[in-house]
């Protein structure tokens, strides 16, 4: 009987407690829970507090609590969501009282915009979940509009595992495709908020010490975190006051992956002895050869104790690394592997920016870079240990430049220029006033910059030749650009660059020289000036699309703007029709988002590895929906930009080409070089008539100037008033009877200025001084005699007169037009 007591007692004792449970209001849980994505534990007790003093009218104690609310800034769809675990019941009653506090008013009315974007969400998951796409697509775009907060939303769409599933699903739909893209990239946004921040960090490595499910729970979220948790995994093994938690924490760490790597390569430099042998067996059991340097820097250093040069020569021996091995060359070879973008060294894709970490006062630090810059800005870093290690070695110092010049091109940067430039500030890493790349280029001298340039030619990076040529033509003289030794060779070899600037700023940079003696290569110096003369006004692209109509847009549209163009369907069919006009070089590529034969990503990659379109700025025409997608490929390709396909519909025809102008500016501006437009080339062209002039005039036999006569003779016929001046001006040196004529054709053309026929006329008696006449019976000397005896222009006829002279014509001529004047 007693015994049937006790069990009925304690049947209504749990009977009780059970029906309390059911009965009391939600409001009283006050412990986060494992489905809260993101949220605020303060901001839950104080509104489970609230949520309390309301139902006991305690309104005093309820509008403290609200106020504290209030001061988080908490978005609609935060408080939404925690109202509705409690129950807002009360707090509404309130709200509608003539004398209810504005707090209590504004976070009502909060809650309901936030219920507002909770139900656009949740209806475009049932109506995409049922196939009526139009009503989804109507929800998830008016749920955009309403900017919801990331995080909160996250954990809206993880209460069902499926609603993250039908977004996947539909992102190619013709219908809601689009608007189901960006409701992921608002998920995006969420996952990285969540990841990043260091309170939700901290929450998760306390759940280490709870129970299993907790545990795994609390491990797969900073796994998630990766490079973020390491600084709070290290702050807790060093808090004496959680130890409970260190060998949760230690079991943690190497868990993480390759992604805790770059924080503890730098933890490794703390003076936590205890700490810092973890952290050894951590980097080991992750495994990647990044941290070998950093371990070899502990084992060779006497200063660091036994039990830390022991765990570290215990880790190079898993890694089949010896102790004793060249520190500056370990380092060099990391810097190598940075700059060459090896895949275990890429920085998280998951966002534009990457972390580069420091040791501060014994503590991680991390400043954010553009994604794009990390790998250079590693690659310096490394080359610095190196040459720390050895200041001799060579190889760092180059690897150094090349990737200082490369993140400045990356930056958008002039990397031809010395002067400051705002663009530099994208990049934290570097202290105020910090020197432009060519000032440590040219104070590095030729032999590095000739080094640089040979990694600028293995890699076709255009950025880089640019930089090394220009700090070599500020400071190189002839015995420093040419010579038979194989370091000079990299300058010569970039007349073949796949690019035109760099060719040309090669051939500007050896001609200048004006060297004495001949060298391997010298022949092609002349060519490639001659081919910046003829190139002046041409501009090539490439369109590859298949949809017709678009593609004739765009034709047209490039074509006004003065490009040649080769167009097809797929890439295969547009080079194809590009060599049948005989254009096999491209100034910009443009490639539908859609195409296919191949795709997008592959027409890119083939396009890369041609060497004639290695460094040709590309353009992802992006059409409806496939914006996002078009950027992700785009990033992960250096020089590729998106346009979106509605610019050729925007029917003012400047803004059309203002649009697609600023995107090809951008793609040349990441590949390091400003876009090839007519002014640059015109610049190309004047500079390149200068130094043939100079060539000429310096009667040198390395360049035979002789060979350059025709593309002068053909840039005669340029749209430039001030390069045909410049070219007569070269010709008037050439021996020859067809520059001559040339020249005095020119200064004929009644479509040019005065200015310009009489520095033409100059040139033809320039021509005739120093060649003598060369025209014979040519029927230009004829028309010469005749514009002498009548042109009505007086100062056009006397600039004809000398060069008439000039040509030292028979004195039957002279006699002439003495004769011709004659009046009685």
């Amino acid at each position: 009987m007693v015994g049937t007591n006790r069990f009925r007692d304690r049947f209504l004792f749990a009977l009780g407690v059970t029906l309390a449970c059911c009965l009391a209001s939600p409001s009283t849980a006050q412990e986060l829970t494992d489905d809260m994505v993101g949220q605020n534990a303060r901001a839950w007790q104080d509104w489970t507090a609230a949520m309390r003093a309301v139902e006991r009218n305690e309104t005093a104690e309820a509008g403290i609590r609200l106020d504290a609310i209030g001061a988080m800034n908490l978005s609609d769809l935060r408080l939404a969501l925690m109202a509705d675990r409690t129950g807002t019941l009360g707090l509404e009653q309130w709200a509608e009282k003539d004398d209810a506090p504005d707090n209590v008013k504004g976070v009502v009315t909060k809650i309901q915009n936030g219920r507002r974007q909770k139900a656009l969400a949740e209806d475009g998951w049932h109506y995409a979940a049922v196939g009526r796409f139009r009503y989804a697509d109507a929800a998830f775009k008016a749920l955009h509009e309403a900017n919801p907060d990331p995080v909160a939303l996250l954990e809206l769409a993880r209460r069902n595992p499926n609603r993250h599933d039908i977004l996947l699903k539909l992102i190619n739909h013709a219908e809601v495709g689009p608007a189901a893209r960006r409701f992921l990239d608002i998920l995006g946004r969420g996952e990285e908020l969540l990841r990043t921040d260091p309170h939700e960090i901290v929450a998760n490595i306390e759940k280490l010490g709870g129970p299993p499910r907790m545990v795994y729970n609390a491990t797969n979220r900073l796994k998630v975190s990766g490079e973020y948790a390491i600084p709070h995994l290290i702050q807790g093994l060093q808090d004496s006051g959680r130890s409970h938690l260190h060998p949760a924490i230690i079991q943690v760490i190497p868990k993480i992956g390759r992604d805790a790597l770059n924080p503890l390569c730098i933890a490794l430099g703390m003076e936590d002895n205890v700490t810092k042998v973890i952290l050894i067996r951590a980097a080991a059991e992750i495994g990647y050869k990044q941290v070998v340097p950093y371990l070899v820097k502990l084992a060779q250093d006497p200063k660091q104790s036994g039990d830390v040069r022991a765990t570290a020569n215990q880790a190079l021996t898993a890694f089949g690394v010896s102790a004793n091995d060249d520190l500056s060359k370990l380092f060099y070879q990391l810097s190598d592997n940075y700059y060459r973008n090896i895949d275990s060294l890429q920085a998280d894709g998951r966002s534009d920016f990457a972390n580069i970490w420091y040791l501060r006062g014994n503590e991680l630090r991390y400043i954010p870079v553009p994604r794009a810059i990390f790998n250079d800005v590693m690659a310096m870093r490394a080359s610095e240990e190196a040459l720390i290690a050895n200041s001799n070695l060579e190889e760092a110092t180059a690897q150094w430049l090349a990737a200082n010049i490369r993140r400045e091109a990356k930056l958008g940067l002039n990397v031809e220029s010395d002067q400051p430039d705002e663009l530099a500030n994208k990049d934290s890493t570097r202290p105020e006033n910090y020197p432009r790349s060519i000032y440590f280029s040219r104070a590095a001298g030729a032999k590095y910059n000739h080094m640089v340039l040979a990694i600028a030619y293995r890699d076709r990076d255009p950025g880089v030749a640019l930089g090394a040529i220009a700090a070599l033509r500020e400071t190189a003289g002839e015995p420093s650009l040419v010579g038979a030794e194989d370091l000079k060779q990299p300058l010569v070899q970039t007349l073949n660059f796949p690019n035109r600037q760099v060719r040309v700023k090669a051939a500007l940079a050896l001609g200048q020289a004006l060297p004495a003696t001949p060298f391997s290569g010298s022949e092609n110096v002349i060519p490639v000036l001659s081919e910046a003369l003829v190139q002046s006004d041409r501009q090539a692209v490439l369109i590859v699309d298949p949809d017709d109509n678009l593609r004739n847009k765009f034709q047209a549209l490039l074509r006004a703007a003065g490009f040649e163009c080769a167009v097809g369907s797929n890439l295969y069919q547009g080079l194809q029709n590009g060599r049948e006009s005989n254009l096999t070089t491209f100034d910009v590529i443009l490639l539908g988002s859609d195409i296919d034969q191949p795709d997008v990503t592959a027409a890119i990659n083939e396009v890369r590895g041609n060497f004639e379109s290695a460094a040709t700025p590309i353009l992802i025409v992006a059409k409806d929906g496939d914006i996002g997608r078009a950027g992700r490929i785009a990033r992960n390709f250096a020089g590729v930009e998106i346009v979106d396909a509605i610019v050729v519909d925007l029917g003012d025809p400047d803004r059309i080409k203002e649009q697609v102008t600023t995107r090809i500016a951008r793609a040349s501006q990441a590949l390091g070089m400003s876009p090839l437009d007519r002014d640059l080339s015109l610049t190309l062209a004047l500079h390149s008539s200068e130094v043939l002039r100079d060539i000429a005039e310096s009667n040198l036999s390395v360049y035979k100037f002789a060979r350059a006569v025709p593309s002068l003779i053909t840039a005669l016929k340029s749209k430039s008033e001030t390069l045909r001046t410049k070219v007569a001006h070269a010709l008037a040196l050439a021996e020859s009877a067809d520059a001559q004529a040339a020249i005095a054709e020119s200064a004929f053309d009644t479509a040019h200025s005065q200015a310009e026929r009489i520095a033409a006329f100059g040139a033809l008696a320039e021509s005739a001084r120093r060649n003598g006449n060369l025209l014979g019976d040519h029927d230009v000397v004829a028309r010469l005699i005749t514009f002498t005896m009548n042109e009505q222009d007086l100062v056009l006829r006397a600039a004809a007169s000398k060069a008439l002279g000039a040509l030292d014509l028979p004195s039957n001529k002279a006699s002439e037009i003495i004769r011709e004047q004659y009046n009685g």
